[in-house]
């Protein structure tokens, strides 16, 4: 059995907390049953440091703080690597995000001549200099990330879009390297019969209330879209902008249909999905957006912004305009809702997509790659998961 340390620097929570990154969670149970894993992480802000399993993973916390700099979480999750592979080696190293986790799989792996897989999830390939938001913003940053890039034996990514991002900045390596979109578990978001499509119009956004998200432009496009018809909009997720939004939408004057859950447990999502006619999106960034793969697996169509998932799997997934622009996504939000036909064909491609592209299919994905990189078979190549078409 390979055995595998994965480096995780926040997401992999002991259960029952709210700072889970679920779709990260499932990946690491997955991965646990084929594989022996061990997860780095740092300690937690409320301090606990005791260990832990997700799945058949023990999660090890370091002694390192969450505002310490990149490279010095980087070289603590090292030292504690490092120490527990004199007593039981370890087949390979696997970071996610590119920093400090991929830096620490990068600089652990070299120290252990040991192979080393990255994963970019966040912002690695975002420069949104107006909200301070991206690794590629800043001169050390960019300059660390894209080290990182390079050095690993095997590169991963959600999306050819957060891919075409890292190239914009230099980027040149096309061997190993990958894409790999995690998938929404149908037992979490089972398909659901799709609402007549008729007043008052149910629409629903899943996110945590934050500046990436822009959910400003999504009130803005709903204010234009409930002029011409009946519609209310539900918005899911952990206000982190001290009521900024709600303010917002008193002001835009459609504070009475607007209704703000506030923090969900992701094991209830698929309730909020069942009650809604569309999934609207509105982030300035997403390396791949778990959101759209979890609409798709119920059959729920989605109308948004063009980034990550939408932007690689184009018009027949979803319906997507630039960011930050209301009024256009107000005006095809309306469109898409008066053509019913083209509702249920995009619902029907995503719900397919999805069906093909389940947890397990991406757990595989990199249960294969750690097999040939831990059997010294690698071969690099390019795994380009775009232009996906349903079977025939």
């Amino acid at each position: 059995m390979t055995r595998v340390a994965m480096f995780i620097h926040g997401g992999i929570v002991p259960p029952a907390s709210t700072e889970s990154v679920p779709a990260l969670c499932a990946l690491v149970d997955a991965l646990s049953v084929s594989c022996d894993v061990t997860v780095y992480t740092t300690v937690g802000p409320d301090g606990r440091d005791a260990p832990f399993h997700a799945g058949k993973a023990l999660v090890k916390f370091v002694r390192a703080r969450q505002d310490d700099s990149p490279l010095r979480r980087a070289l603590a999750t090292s030292r504690a690597f490092l120490a527990d592979r004199r007593r039981e080696p370890y087949d390979l190293v696997h970071g996610f995000w590119g920093l400090p986790g991929g830096l620490a799989a990068v600089v652990a792996a070299r120290m252990a001549g040991l192979p080393a897989v990255v994963t970019l999830l966040g912002g690695e390939a975002a420069a949104l200099r107006s909200i301070g938001y991206g690794n590629m913003r800043t001169a050390p940053g960019r300059a660390l990330t894209l080290r990182v890039c390079r050095d690993a034996d095997a590169l991963t990514l959600l999306t050819r879009a957060q891919l075409a991002g890292l190239r914009r900045f230099g980027f040149e390596r096309e061997e190993g390297v990958y894409v790999i979109p995690f998938g929404a578990d149908a037992a979490l978001f089972p398909p659901v019969n799709a609402f007549p499509p008729a007043p008052p119009f149910q629409f629903l956004h899943v996110g945590h209330i934050n500046r990436v998200k822009d959910q400003a432009t999504l009130l803005r496009a709903f204010r234009s879209v409930r002029a011409e018809i009946d519609c209310r909009l539900r918005i899911v997720g952990e206000d982190t902008l001290g009521g900024s939004l709600q303010a917002l939408a008193r002001e835009l004057g459609v504070a009475h249909d607007v209704t703000f859950t506030g923090y969900a447990d992701h094991g209830s999502l698929g309730a909020h999905f069942a009650r809604a006619h569309l999934l609207i999106h509105t982030s300035l960034y997403e390396g791949e957006g778990v959101v759209f793969a979890e609409a798709a697996s119920s059959g729920l169509p989605i109308c948004g912004t063009e980034v990550g998932l939408c932007a690689d799997l184009g018009p027949a997934f979803a319906t997507t305009v630039p960011p930050g622009e209301p009024a256009r996504l107000a005006g095809a939000i309306l469109g898409l809702l008066r053509d019913p036909g083209a509702m249920e064909r995009q619902r029907a491609h995503a719900l397919a997509w999805a069906h093909a592209h389940t947890p397990a299919w991406t757990a595989g994905q990199f249960t294969r790659i750690y097999g040939e990189l831990a059997g010294g078979t690698h071969s690099p190549r390019a795994l380009p998961e775009a232009a996906w078409s349903p079977p025939a």
